[in-house]
């Protein structure tokens, strides 16, 4: 398990990588591919006997990030080369962040008394932003100031 790991922290660091050659990239390819395998290595042996040998993961484990790692990444390497520009210069961690955020606010919200099924998911997560632009574009306070007024005679 230890080496499964190792490796793709080596695969990640040479994501990070600031030049990277054709031949490192097909190299990269050839190594991912081969983690998968490792990754999906099926158990040996006679099942719960002393020469078993126990395998990682299922297929089914098998996440899309892993899929792109392993099946796009490398071509995205070559064409990020061509045009003299590094893969670690992109991230989607802002889209993450962002769909985390609409994970926590709408699912995590109580369905208590059957929830509101009167407008989808989406349209509900498009009225929360365009409210959150309007109060960001006009100035508008994020909280309601209590004031007393004191009358004299």
């Amino acid at each position: 398990m230890e080496f499964l790991w190792r490796e793709f922290l080596r695969l990640y660091l040479f994501l990070r990588q600031d030049h990277i050659t054709d031949e490192e990239i097909d190299s990269f390819e050839q190594a991912a591919k081969s983690w998968i395998l490792k990754f999906c290595e099926p158990t040996v042996g006679k099942s719960n006997s002393t020469n078993q040998k126990r395998g990682m993961f299922n297929p089914t484990d098998i996440t899309p990030y892993m899929h792109i790692l392993t099946c796009h990444i490398p071509q995205f390497l070559h064409i990020l080369k061509s045009k003299d520009l590094q893969f670690r210069h992109f991230s989607t961690s802002s889209l993450e962040k962002k769909n985390h955020m609409h994970v926590r606010i709408f699912f995590g919200a109580t369905t208590m008394g059957g929830g509101n099924k009167a407008n989808s998911v989406v349209h509900d997560i498009l009225i929360y932003e365009n409210r959150q632009l309007y109060f960001l574009m006009n100035d508008t306070p994020k909280s309601i100031v209590q004031k007393t007024i004191v009358l004299k005679e």
